[in-house]
């Protein structure tokens, strides 16, 4: 299939007024107008509306990532994209996100471009919902006036609206190693999970606080370390992400403490 199918596939909107929203939800194909309103749809839920295709010489790397968030894999199109979805499974506000879930038609002779898919919808939970578009800081100029159009729907529907181009790099760099120990085979259970907290309140050392909690607890050093790890990606335990990282990084228990 040639890198154009996912263009020529397309529906074309005939209105001269009026933005056409596709999404697939439930496995059902949902055409309508955006003046006829959005916010009742479960968008977090929708299956991407559009494929990726590869070829030979193609310079962006995609996949698929395991979300924590989700309990299974959401697909990401470029590496920024990936650490996109690091920092939403980070992030204990985000509920569900979908990537590329829905597909935006200007209308007919719209300056700007014919079309839109934005990256990726966020349900927080707080029941709020946000749509996000991923691009480097270098190609944000360029699409500005898609991402007003797009920021322009997504209000109209109470819906928030950001362009993601990136974290600070020490920031992403503590992220990536903490990723790893996203998985539920990493968390404590709840015994641990008491230790650990009471050998950091109050703050200490990531080192005097693991031995802290090696000894209080009798468990294997290795699995003690990754379930602190693991509390530190998910914010439980909080720490500057902003230094790198080491074992003489202060932590400190969060204000409000995650579920994970």
């Amino acid at each position: 299939m040639s890198r154009t199918a996912s263009a020529q596939q397309v529906p074309a909107n005939l209105s001269a007024t009026e933005t056409l929203f596709e999404a697939v939800i439930g496995g059902q194909r949902v055409s309508r107008f955006v003046s006829d309103g959005l916010d009742h749809l479960v968008v977090e839920t929708a299956t991407p509306v559009r494929s990726f295709f590869a070829w030979k010489g193609k310079r962006n790397y995609e996949g698929r990532y395991f979300s924590a968030t989700t309990g299974g894999h959401v697909v990401f199109e470029s590496h920024l994209e990936h650490d996109y979805l690091i920092s939403v499974d980070a992030d204990p506000a985000v509920l569900a996100v979908a990537a590329q879930p829905f597909l935006l038609i200007w209308p007919r002779g719209q300056a700007g471009g014919k079309f839109h898919y934005p990256d990726f919808f966020l349900r927080l939970r707080d029941g709020s919902a946000r749509v996000v578009d991923v691009r480097h800081p270098d190609r944000v100029e360029a699409a500005e006036k898609q991402f007003a159009l797009t920021r322009e729907v997504c209000e109209g529907q109470g819906w928030q609206y950001e362009v993601w181009t990136g974290l600070p790099p020490v920031n992403m760099a503590n992220l990536r190693w903490l990723h790893g120990y996203r998985l539920d085979r990493f968390a404590p259970d709840d015994a641990l999970r008491r230790i650990i907290l009471n050998s950091f309140s109050p703050g200490t050392e990531l080192a005097p606080g693991l031995r802290r909690a090696v000894k209080s607890s009798g468990e294997d050093k290795d699995r003690v370390h990754a379930a602190i790890l693991h509390l530190m990606f998910f914010g439980t335990l909080s720490v500057d992400l902003g230094q790198p990282l080491s074992m003489d990084s202060h932590i400190t228990l969060a204000e409000v403490s995650c579920a994970s």
